[in-house]
């Protein structure tokens, strides 16, 4: 059951990505109109911890259309880990088991070009760095907080209960490609990027700069295709239903499958759709969410969540109405505190907010189950998801209306995000 996505952010290109039209219900504040760059456009080609040696590497290269000049890179270790040595030029802060490392002045890194860095750590076992996020000044991105967003296991459930909503499995779904007909074009792969609302082409454009049609890159030969559809969408701010500027080309559909189940291409190939994922969605949702002071990893899954089902104008205009709901109509930054609003009391009305989107819409409203699951784990108090997360649980069972039922499979996920699905349950809001 693969249920759509969409989105409002970019990185390189403007774009409203796949999915729910229904859900943005025509506000002002949920416009269509592109946005710029929100993060900076890179691959990541080296990510090395060499124990014996206490030595990290980590090799990116620049693949947007500006030039870095001062880069902040953030990553993960360990638990227990120390970040502990500063190359020249650079300094870190660690908050738990995030480093992030700043410039002392600037560096220049031209589009297409590369940068190694190196680091330190007082561990002497091998290991590859997490959630590795590069922003800079001038790529429109903003210094991260020395703040973690999700632990690594934490967004592996939090990205498995998301992909139950998506492809009804908690295994991300990278090969995924059809016509869903909601007139975005091809809907593909893990986050649901459509050709045809700016976003898949940025997977496409990344995975081109890692390989080419020669090096067995099977999407290479759609970029001028994808190109003129992007540009119509640029013009028109609206999303783009046509594919035949791709099926002219080939089978996009195998093509974008064959890319991911090929042995040879598939790191690519994954990499490209987990950096753009984590550039339109899981970064901005983390910001967002330390803006407003929601520290545990429950609120922080919920806004990723929201991130992906409704983008970044969708997301903030839940996030406004939650703000007003308990008593925050000033928008005041960090809600969390303010007049002795709880985390508790926002996230549920920020759950209520985003069911009454869903069931405003006639399409969407049969993927409303998704919104109960979240709060379940609230009632339930499984606020750091130490405990396993199951989605046995309608909308119907925890609000009094007779909500359609969605209709995904229950599936039991493990607090590390291994999964199995349960051969007896009942369903319940706690």
């Amino acid at each position: 059951m693969k249920y759509r996505t969409w989105a409002l952010v970019g990185l390189g290109w403007a774009l409203v990505g796949c999915g729910e039209a229904g859900a943005r219900g025509g506000s002002e504040e949920e416009s269509l109109a592109p946005r710029g760059l929100a993060a900076c456009s890179y691959t990541v080609t080296t990510n090395t911890y060499d124990g014996p040696d206490y030595w990290g590497t980590l090799v990116f290269k620049n693949t947007g259309a500006s030039a870095m000049t001062s880069p902040t890179i953030s990553f993960g270790v360990p638990s227990g880990v120390t970040c502990d040595y500063d190359e020249p030029g650079w300094t870190h802060t660690q908050t738990g088991t995030t480093c992030v490392y700043s410039r002392t002045s600037g560096l220049t890194v031209a589009p297409n070009a590369s940068y190694t860095f190196y680091y330190s750590t007082n561990s002497n076992a091998s290991w590859t760095a997490s959630n590795v996020t590069i922003t800079d000044p001038g790529c429109g991105g903003t210094t991260p907080e020395p703040v973690p967003g999700l632990t690594v296991n934490q967004k592996k459930v939090a990205e498995a209960l998301t992909s139950i909503w998506e492809n009804d499995t908690p295994t991300l779904d990278y090969a995924y490609s059809e016509n869903i007909d909601d007139g975005r074009g091809y809907t593909n792969g893990r986050a649901g990027f459509c050709t045809g609302t700016g976003d898949a082409i940025q997977v496409v454009q990344c995975y081109v700069n890692l390989r080419s049609a020669g090096n067995g890159n099977l999407l290479a030969k759609y970029m001028p295709g994808l190109t003129t559809i992007n540009n119509r969408f640029l013009s028109t701010g609206q999303s783009q239903a046509s594919t035949a500027e791709l099926d002219v080309v080939g089978n996009w559909v195998a093509d974008w499958a064959a890319s991911y189940n090929n042995t040879t291409t598939r790191a690519d190939f994954k990499a490209c759709q987990d950096q753009v994922s984590d550039a339109l969605y899981y970064a901005p949702a983390m910001a967002e969410a330390r803006k407003w002071g929601l520290a545990t990893a429950l609120s922080r899954m919920a806004l990723y969540d929201a991130y992906i089902n409704h983008g970044e104008s969708g997301a903030k205009s839940m996030i406004r109405a939650a703000n007003t709901a308990v008593g925050n109509s000033g928008q005041v930054a960090p809600v969390v505190g303010y007049n002795g609003i709880t985390e508790t009391a926002w996230l549920q009305k920020f759950l209520e907010k985003r069911r009454d989107v869903l069931a405003a819409d006639s399409t969407w409203i049969d993927a409303i189950d998704r919104v109960a699951a979240y709060e379940k784990l609230r009632r339930l108090g499984n606020w750091d998801l130490s405990s396993a997360v199951r989605n046995d649980v309608r909308a119907r069972d925890c609000w009094s209306t007779q909500y359609p039922i969605s209709g995904y499979t229950v599936r039991n996920i493990n607090p590390d995000g291994t999964w199995s699905t349960p051969g007896t349950y009942t369903f319940a809001c706690q």
